[in-house]
């Protein structure tokens, strides 16, 4: 299989994201809520937003592009999800004719990268996870392979390290990873179809306040131990004690009735 100079494909990769974006089909920088003091930028699209994005959350969804053959031969090309967070970007000639096959569907799929394989390297998710898939028309076909490598460039919420990639989402590959233009940018070549996440070492933005229920939880348990220790033990006290000095004043009553009696007789 031909290999062109990675840098070379990083770098048409990079000038097509610049492009793309200029038309404003990629989002600008996203960044987390404390940090975001850009205005005008699109947000970025969960398929399970954390817990800061709330009800603003666009939910992307599955989306297709056909590439047709030209004189038996695919074309320079470059297609993107819907949401234009995954972008492939393909040479001439990379996809391989099928015999009497027309064209290639180019299928992008958004998932919830939790529901996969971890990240290697102590990373985690950032942002969604892509299935790419390619599939010849009209026979359906599996497109295994490019000819040709291409580039792959990703759009995330938070600064990246690396992008992985996967042919099952079982497992992660780290993948030459280069970034373009900012550090929520990162591109890398595409050799095949499968599963593509990046990740960062950046830590996760957590909730100050998701111990509230936790907390809750423990003081509702301290009361409940209190009127436990209350019932049990200082509730039975004062009882034994009350009965104790009623008992004393009954015998002392008892005493000064005799003692009266015989005082008469």
């Amino acid at each position: 299989m031909k290999q062109p100079l990675w840098r070379l494909g990083v770098g048409l990769a990079g000038l097509y994201a610049l492009a793309v974006a200029s038309t404003g089909l990629v989002s600008h920088r996203p960044v987390r809520p404390l940090f975001d003091a850009v205005g005008g930028a699109i947000p970025y699209k969960w398929v399970n937003p954390p817990w800061y994005v709330g009800s603003t959350n666009v939910k992307p969804g599955p989306s297709s592009t056909d590439i047709p053959f030209e004189n038996g031969t695919s074309p320079l090309i470059g297609v993107n999800s819907e949401d234009a967070q995954i972008i492939l970007n393909l040479p001439q000639g990379a996809l391989p004719p099928n015999g009497p096959d027309s064209a290639v569907r180019a299928s992008f799929t958004p998932l919830d990268p939790k529901k996969l394989a971890r990240p290697p390297g102590g990373m985690r998710p950032d942002g969604n996870a892509y299935r790419v898939e390619m599939a010849y028309q009209p026979s359906g076909d599996p497109v295994r392979q490019v000819t040709t490598s291409g580039n792959v460039v990703m759009v995330v919420p938070d600064e990246a390290e690396k992008m992985l990639f996967s042919s099952d989402g079982k497992s992660w590959a780290e993948l030459p990873t280069q970034l373009l233009g900012d550090p929520n940018t990162v591109g890398s070549a595409f050799n095949t179809p499968g599963y593509y996440l990046v990740g960062t070492t950046l830590p996760e933005f957590v909730n100050p306040n998701k111990d509230d229920g936790r907390k809750r939880v423990l003081g509702i348990a301290m009361i409940v131990g209190a009127l436990a220790l209350l019932l049990g033990f200082v509730l039975p006290a004062i009882l034994r004690r009350s009965r104790a000095a009623q008992a004393a004043v009954t015998d002392r009553e008892v005493r000064t009735r005799r003692s009266t009696a015989r005082r008469r007789r």
